[in-house]
Formats: structure tokens, sequence, C-alpha cells
């Protein structure tokens, strides 16, 4: 009898049942019982669970504190705008696309010309 579990036929079984035995057999999960395996797991989700809750909490605001030194030691003040120009950039580009789209889309009153 063999020790794993038996492959499944192709389709997303088969897909998930290779992961499951890339990861037990990548991290050695395959050796450990199973009260073993629901204790690592339930850790490193929470590990994760707390790493992403910090990127989504602090990241964002950090970034903005980056923004402000580099615009201070480029610029010498803290309160110039720093992504003004990739902004306008962004903004020409877009409208540079759907301005070539416009006549062929807008139409004259809404209507779809095509």
């Amino acid at each position: 009898m063999p020790h794993y579990p038996p492959r499944p036929p192709p389709g997303i079984r088969r897909l998930i049942w290779n992961q499951r035995i890339f990861i037990e057999s990548t991290f050695a999960t395959s050796m450990m019982q199973p009260w073993e395996k629901a204790l690592i797991l339930t850790v490193l989700s929470l590990v994760t669970l707390l790493i992403w809750f910090s990127l989504y909490t602090y990241f964002p605001s950090h970034v903005a504190y980056l923004s402000r030194r580099w615009s201070y030691y480029v610029y010498g003040d803290e309160t110039v705008e720093v992504l003004a120009p990739i902004k306008a950039y962004i903004v020409a580009q877009i409208g540079r696309v759907l301005g070539g789209v416009k006549g062929v889309v807008g139409g004259e009153k809404g209507r779809l010309e095509l």
C-alpha cells in the first residue's frame, strides 16, 4: 500500500494534488503528524496575515514619508509634489490614446460609429 494519496484524474483536482505534494515534499510536512501540519499551517498563516496587514496599514504612510524626504533632498522643499510630473505624463498619454479613439467610438451625440 502506498504512503501517499493516489493521483487523481486530470483536471483541477490534479493541479491541487500536484501543489499539495510539491509543498509537502519541499517542506517535509509529509513526515509530520496531522496536528503538527495544522500547527505549522496555522503559524505560517498567522505570520502571513500579519505581514499583509502591516503592509496594508503602514506601507502607504511610509511611501508618503519617503516621497516627502526624496523631494526634500532633490528639490530642497518637502512640499513639492513629487508625483505631479508622472501624473501629468499618464494623463497626457491616456488623453492621446483616447483622443484617437474618440472620433471612432464617441460619434455624434454618443452614438457608436463603426
